[in-house]
C-alpha cells in the first residue's frame, strides 16, 4: 500500500509531546508498517516543494491549526477539481488530498490557569459560561483568596493582550475549519462526541494517544534511598486540580513523612509546596519532549499520580499520563488516578486505583506507599493493558483505515474528471478535417 498511499502532514513543533503523539507516531508508524509514504512539512524547506506534495498526496494531515488564512487553505483546497496525470502506464486520475483536522484537547474550554488562555480562552470559571466582549474573570480559592485574574483587552502573558472578542471570533473560525475538511480525529470519545454533537462534524474518528515501548529508554537512576517514589508531573493548569486535595496530601505527608518521596516535574506550584515539607521534595523543571522522554524513566517512581478535577475543562483530557507510567516493563508504576471520564479506562483495584473524594485519595495512596505487592500487581496489570490497547500494533491499523474510507468517500464524491484527455483516434478525427 505504501507505495501508492501517501501523508501530507505539517509538523512545525516538533519538541512537544503533543506534536510526538498526534504527528510523529502515527505518521512515523504508518510508514514502518508500509501503509503510506510520507511528507513531512517543518516550514524549514521549499515551501513550493512542500505544496506540490500536498496536491499530490492521498491525505493533508493538519493538526490543531487554525486562523482565517487555516480556513481559506481548506476551501481553496476542496474547489480542485479532479484532473489527469500522464505517465509511463497511461493516463491516470489525479484527485487533491482528503483534509484531515486532528485534535488531542478541547480549546473551546482552555482553563484560565493555562497558558494558552490569553489568545484561546473564551469561557469564565467555575461554570464555563461563554464570556462577552468586556468580560473578565476572577479566579478564587474556597478561602476567598485571589489567585488570578484576567481583564479584557488589558490583561498579557507572553506577549499576547487577553482579548475576548478576538478569541471568539478564533473559535469560530475553528469550528468551520472542523466542518469543512472531510474528517476529524481525536484522542478521546468526549471530544468525539462534542465535535459531533457540539461543532458539528460529520467524520469524526476516535484515534487515541499511542505509546510505543521503543521510544522509552530503560535506564533508571540509581536509589539512595529506600523511600517509595510518588510522581506527579504537569503544568500550572493543573492548580485546581490539587487545590481540593491540599489537606489530603498533608495528611499523607505527615504519616508517612519518612516512607516517600513526592517527585514533582513540571510546574513549581508554590502552596502545593508549601503543603508538603521541603526534606520530601525532589523538583525538576519541564524539559522539551525528547529529554521528557529519557527524563521519565529516569526519575524510577514507584507510583504515578492523575488528580483530574471532573469539569467541562478536563472532560477532553485524554490518559496519556496512565500509558507514560505504565510504559516501563521492568518496573511499571502503579496508578492513582480521578474517576471521571479520562481515566475510565482504569478499572480500579485490577489496572490502577481510582479515587473521588479528599478521603479515598488519602486511603488510597496509603495502601500504595506500604504495600510494594498491591504497587507491583498493579503497575504490571496496567503495563498489560497498555501493551494490549495502546500500542502502535493496536491503533494505527484502525487510523489508517480511517483514512482510507476518508479518501475513497471523497474520491467517490468528487466523481471523475470532467474533461478528459483526448485519445489518439479522437485527434485524428478532428485533424483530418482540417488538413484538406
Amino acid at each position: 500500500m505504501a507505495a501508492n498511499f501517501f501523508c501530507w502532514t505539517l509538523n512545525a513543533g516538533q519538541q512537544s509531546a503533543c506534536s510526538w503523539y498526534r504527528i510523529t507516531v502515527p505518521m512515523m508508524e504508518m510508514a514502518k508498517q508500509e501503509l503510506v509514504q510520507v511528507y513531512e512539512d517543518d516550514q524549514k524547506g521549499d515551501a513550493k516543494k512542500s505544496d506540490l506534495a500536498l496536491l499530490h498526496s492521498d491525505i493533508g494531515h493538519f493538526y490543531a491549526l487554525t486562523g482565517e488564512d487555516v480556513l481559506h487553505r481548506m476551501r481553496s483546497l476542496k474547489r480542485v477539481k479532479p484532473g489527469h496525470r500522464a505517465g509511463e502506464s497511461g493516463s491516470v486520475d489525479i484527485y487533491p488530498p482528503a483534509l484531515i483536522w486532528d485534535c488531542d484537547d478541547n480549546t473551546d474550554f482552555v482553563h484560565p490557569f493555562n497558558q494558552t488562555f490569553a489568545h484561546m480562552g473564551v469561557r469564565g470559571y467555575p461554570d464555563a459560561h461563554l464570556l462577552e466582549p468586556g468580560d473578565g474573570l476572577e479566579m478564587k480559592r474556597e478561602d476567598g483568596k485571589l489567585i488570578g485574574a484576567w481583564v479584557d483587552g488589558v490583561t498579557e502573558y507572553n506577549g499576547v493582550t487577553f482579548d475576548v472578542a478576538r478569541n471568539l471570533h478564533d473559535m469560530k473560525v475553528r469550528h468551520e475549519i472542523m466542518r469543512t475538511v472531510h474528517g476529524v480525529t481525536v484522542s478521546s470519545p468526549m471530544l468525539a462526541k462534542y465535535a459531533r454533537d457540539v461543532i458539528g462534524c460529520k467524520n469524526v474518528y476516535v484515534f487515541p494517544n499511542t505509546i510505543s515501548p521503543d521510544h522509552y529508554d530503560k535506564i533508571r537512576a540509581v536509589r539512595t534511598d529506600k523511600r517509595v517514589r510518588v510522581l506527579w508531573q504537569g503544568g500550572m493548569s493543573h492548580l485546581i486540580d490539587w487545590w481540593p486535595l491540599r489537606d489530603a496530601l498533608r495528611t499523607i505527608c505527615e504519616k508517612y513523612k519518612d516512607q516517600f518521596t513526592f517527585v514533582v516535574y513540571g510546574e513549581y506550584i508554590d502552596w502545593l509546596m508549601d503543603v508538603v515539607p521541603t526534606s520530601m521534595i525532589e523538583y525538576h523543571p519541564w524539559d522539551q519532549y525528547p529529554a521528557y522522554r529519557l527524563r521519565r524513566g529516569l526519575l524510577n517512581c514507584d507510583i504515578n499520580l492523575c488528580p483530574l478535577v471532573n469539569n467541562v475543562f478536563n472532560a477532553g483530557k485524554s490518559a496519556i499520563k496512565f500509558y507514560e507510567g505504565s510504559i516501563f516493563a521492568d518496573a511499571p508504576e502503579a496508578t492513582l488516578a480521578q474517576r471521571g471520564h479520562v481515566f475510565n479506562e482504569i478499572k480500579d483495584g485490577e489496572t490502577g486505583l481510582l479515587f473521588t473524594t479528599p478521603d479515598e485519595f488519602v486511603q488510597k495512596l496509603g495502601l500504595l506507599i506500604e504495600d510494594a505487592d498491591l504497587r507491583k500487581r498493579l503497575g504490571h496489570a496496567a503495563h498489560k493493558w497498555v501493551l494490549d490497547n495502546r500500542t502502535p500494533e493496536k491503533t494505527i491499523s484502525g487510523l489508517f483505515d480511517f483514512y482510507a474510507e476518508t479518501r475513497a468517500k471523497q474520491k467517490r464524491d468528487l466523481g471523475r474528471p470532467i474533461i478528459q484527455p483526448a485519445t489518439h483516434e479522437q485527434i485524428m478525427k478532428v485533424a483530418q478535417p482540417l488538413q484538406r
